[in-house]
């Protein structure tokens, strides 16, 4: 009997707190090289504020890329007020090993973080989030996209 309990709870607290995905875009870098002038931007529109959201970041690189992390700036902000401004250092290879995180497909690593988990926005409107590299190299090779997932965690 317990274990009914039990099983039955687990599925109440597994549907009781989801993510569904509410925006979604990948920004795709010419021949997989990420100049250090161009920016990913992604422009989405909240329309509740009322739930929190989960903003995950996409990247996607190969064994081509040169460094066993990434340092990229990423900034939020709506129409006129940055609400983020941090500069994220992701580990793509393993120090020791040099093995590559992530799931892959063929040559292509895929990467996927939490860049904020439970974020209310403070209005309704139009939001932008800007990536950019930051390893200081004029041409980032191996690099084939980065994006932006934002999920709607409903209670």
């Amino acid at each position: 009997m317990r274990a009914i309990y039990g099983t039955i709870f687990l599925v109440f607290l597994f549907l009781s707190c989801t993510e569904e995905r509410y925006f979604e875009d990948n920004h795709d870098f010419k021949d997989r090289i990420w100049n250090m002038e161009e920016s990913a931007e992604f422009n989405f529109e909240i329309d509740s504020v009322e739930l929190p959201y989960q903003i995950k970041l996409n990247v996607r690189n190969t064994m081509d890329y040169p460094y066993r992390n990434l340092y990229m700036k990423y900034r939020l902000k709506d129409s006129t007020y940055l609400m983020e401004d941090k500069l994220l250092n992701l580990k793509l290879f393993n120090a020791k090993t040099g093995k590559p995180y992530g799931d892959h497909q063929s040559d292509i690593y895929s990467h996927q973080l939490i860049l904020q988990d439970s974020v209310y926005f403070p209005k309704k409107g139009n939001y932008k989030i800007e990536l950019k590299q930051y390893m200081r190299e004029n041409e980032l090779k191996g690099m084939v996209s980065a994006g932006i997932r934002i999920e709607q965690i409903k209670e």
